[in-house]
């Protein structure tokens, strides 16, 4: 599995989802920063499907850098908001579902078949990690839960100039997965042994 270095953040083309249910696409002014990030928990927690950070600062009339703090500093104060190639996204309850962490080893024409084998399994890949020598610990948070998902991040991947980065350990990283319950990540494992994927040791 690779995740760019330089990281990529693919455009959306479709309009924020209201409150109503409906889909909203007018301009609106939040300037008291404590209102806009009660906009923003909503936005992501009524949305279905994830939002990007300039689509975010459109809606709510400021600039990109201003979402950018704002999910920070949500984040901090304990809000479930992932980003991903796709944008920002709510966790949801995090007591749901069965988590783990997957070793798995493999080139970069495994990519794909490693997430679409996932996905079938309706297992969400969360993120990807790799133990770097100099600089440690080294996670890119992905969000990867449909084959939709699995083509766009496989489009920023080709289309980009960068080296992926589990380049920079062989192949071999780790991924936080979230499955429905214990059978869909047990058969999505198993597909990953059989397919060579799992990294031991």
């Amino acid at each position: 599995m690779y995740a760019s270095i330089r990281g990529s953040t693919m455009s959306m083309t479709s309009t924020l989802p209201d409150p109503a249910g409906g889909i909203g696409s007018g301009r609106m002014s939040e300037t008291n920063g404590s209102g806009r990030r009660a906009r923003i928990v909503e936005l992501l927690r009524e949305g279905h499907r994830p939002i990007t950070g300039s689509e975010l600062s459109g809606s709510l009339g400021v600039s990109r850098q201003a979402i950018v703090n704002d999910i920070a500093i949500l984040r901090a104060a304990g809000e479930p908001i992932n980003g991903g190639p796709h944008g920002y996204h709510w966790e949801g309850d995090p007591t749901s579902g069965v988590f783990a962490i997957l070793t798995c080893a493999h080139d970069r024409e495994g990519s794909q078949k490693e997430l679409e084998t996932l996905v079938a399994h309706g297992v969400t890949v969360l993120d990807v990690t790799i133990d770097h020598p100099l600089y440690g610990e080294v996670r890119a948070e992905l969000t990867i839960s449909s084959h939709r998902d699995v083509e766009r991040y496989m489009e920023v991947l080709h289309a980009s100039d960068t080296q992926p980065l589990s380049s920079l350990m062989d192949g071999v990283h780790r991924h936080r997965v979230r499955a429905p319950d214990d059978v869909a990540l047990a058969s999505a494992r198993g597909d990953l042994e059989l397919l060579g994927f799992l990294h031991e040791g």
